[in-house]
């Protein structure tokens, strides 16, 4: 009797051998392990341990894209799921396992395993040519699934072309799975953490009050009842920075002082003159008008000049003047038309209007316009930030203005500073920025037990942009702009600094310890606020925790939290 199994089908060939057999349980059961990882930090939002921050491998990069979830889900989810159903068959494959049986496990091995491989190809060509950007974690795991397929592959103990016909199925769930994600639209990568709604930035824990200004106020500063809920920059001792201009008084014309136009003489003093203009005769009255440089010094008598005729209106008046100056009468006419004899001025000039004006610059100098104090709240209105006491992007007066802790390296910073650009171009001199740079190096940063690669340049980057706003606040958001252009080393952003605010300034603000003090202080208030993930983008009643990609999403949140 002829045997119904043919020779590639038949039992025999349907057990691998025990080595390859329990390297397949190890390879699922690796990328099992895996999966599940990445599964866990998805639903708790949590960081991959050892893998982030790097120029190549950034883990969080890759598992925040777009392709790393299907259908609202991470794909580590499915993929948990594939490979606990391969190591199940495998753990069932076994010499007394009947022989349909063996048929059946075989086929799921095998779509299961191509699935697995088809879907390797597929993600690591995503991280290389569109997130640009490797997951160490998802790259071992993708390494388990091409290696199950190739062992399929090699073996394919149903034959031919009944793994041609399985390989169908796989290929077809993998197209299902690329189709959903190219058309899936990006996911929200941001959390938003919502405080109670209180106006009140102290506290009442156990019947004690917490003042939050006790315990920010910088070193060496006493603070005031003003500064309630007031988390204060830190202290600067010199005061040559950023002082305003001296201011140079012009030079003030008294009563006693008499400036001629010129090319004049005067040929009186103006106590001379106020004498003569007590005078009721009218001879007098002519004589004081004899030169034009005795109008300026007039006296209160003045104000009836506008009842007496001119030269050219009173003949009488001409021949009067022509016979005092020796010449003859058309001459005095003619000369009356030339010469400012009768050059009136209205009431309220003269001595008394200098005086006014004196007093009005005398006024302007001494009392300056002082800005108003704008006061930027976070965290449930427990901190306040003065917003011209820390780096600013736009003006400290503007309607919306929000406090952003960042990181120069952060690539996921880089992408929500690219919203934020967004949101500059649709709300304009609307919106401002606090732009406090947090680096996650642990150098500065204590709450950073392990710098990456990556990260190792963050304190300095950090201070370098400190510096450059503390030099010259205008040039501040060019360089904040181009650190976010690409991956800027700490020489590079030395000398694009010292490209906007001068080489010697530059390095007279670095040879300060400011920049330093306020990088500290950015940590210090990043600890308080939670610290874990940046970027953070904090609002009085709320804070977003992670990348914001989108300009208009990030518009509406700041029109709903800053309405105003």
């Amino acid at each position: 009797m002829t045997s119904s199994v043919s020779p590639d089908q038949s039992a025999s060939s349907l057990l691998p051998s025990r080595p390859l057999l329990w390297t397949c349980r190890l390879l699922c059961s690796l990328a099992l392990c895996i999966s599940g990882y990445l599964a866990w930090t998805a639903f708790q939002a949590s960081e991959v341990y050892g893998c982030g921050g790097g120029s190549v491998f950034d883990c969080g990069h890759v598992l925040t894209s777009k392709y790393a979830k299907v259908f609202g889900l991470s794909v580590s989810v499915p993929a948990f799921g594939l490979y606990a159903s391969l190591l199940a068959v495998l753990a069932f494959i076994r010499p007394s396992v009947p022989e349909q049986l063996l048929k059946t496990g075989w086929s799921i091995l095998t779509v299961g395993a191509l699935a697995a491989g088809m879907a390797a190809l597929w993600f690591i060509g995503i991280q290389v040519f569109v997130v640009e950007h490797l997951c160490s974690y998802c790259l071992a795991a993708h390494t388990c699934g091409l290696l199950l397929a190739g062992i399929v592959l090699w073996k394919h103990p149903l034959g031919a072309k009944q793994t041609g016909l399985l390989s169908s199925i796989s290929l077809a769930g993998i197209g299902a799975l690329m189709t959903a994600q190219i058309l899936a639209k990006p996911p929200q990568t941001f959390t938003v953490e919502r405080f109670d709604d209180s106006s009140d930035p102290a506290e009442v824990v156990d019947g004690a009050e917490f003042d939050a200004p006790i315990d920010f106020a910088p070193p060496g500063a006493v603070a005031s009842a003003d500064d309630d809920g007031l988390f204060a920059p830190p202290a600067i001792e010199e005061t040559s920075v950023f002082e305003p201009p001296a201011v140079i008084e012009p030079p003030v014309v008294t009563d006693n002082e008499f400036v001629p136009p010129t090319g004049a003489i005067p040929t009186k003093s103006p106590n001379a003159v106020a004498g003569e203009g007590n005078s009721t005769d009218s001879t007098t009255d002519s004589t004081g008008k004899k030169t034009a440089t005795d109008k300026p010094d007039v006296t209160a008598n003045e104000a009836n000049d506008d009842q007496k005729p001119s030269a050219e209106e009173d003949p009488g008046a001409t021949a009067a003047t022509a016979a005092l100056l020796f010449i003859s009468p058309s001459t005095a006419s003619a000369l009356a038309q030339l010469l400012p004899f009768d050059d009136k001025k209205p009431a309220g000039t003269g001595a008394d209007e200098n005086a006014k004006q004196t007093e009005a610059e005398t006024t302007r100098v001494q009392k300056p316009v002082i800005p108003t104090t704008r006061l930027v709240s976070v965290s449930g209105n427990k901190f306040r930030l003065n917003s011209r006491q820390w780096p600013i992007l736009g003006n400290p007066d503007a309607k919306y203005i929000f406090v952003e802790m960042f990181d120069y390296t952060c690539p996921h910073c880089r992408n929500t500073h690219r919203a934020i650009d967004g949101a500059f171009e649709k709300l304009g001199d609307d919106l401002a920025v606090i732009a406090l740079p947090v680096p996650l190096d642990g150098s500065c940063n204590s709450t950073v037990r392990n710098t990456g690669p990556a990260h190792r340049e963050a304190c300095e980057l950090a201070r370098i942009s400190v510096a450059v706003w503390r030099v010259d606040r205008e040039k501040f958001k060019t360089f904040h702009d181009w650190m976010f252009e690409g991956h800027r080393s700490a020489a590079q952003a030395r000398q694009k600094a010292a490209e906007l605010v001068g080489q010697k300034q530059l390095a007279a603000e670095l040879a300060l310890p400011h920049a330093q003090s306020y990088v500290a202080k950015h940590v210090e208030l990043y600890k308080r606020v939670g610290q874990g993930t940046v970027p953070k983008l904090m609002f009085p009643q709320s804070t977003i925790t992670g990348e914001v990609s989108s300009p208009t999403t990030l518009v509406k949140a700041i029109r709903r939290e800053l309405g105003q």
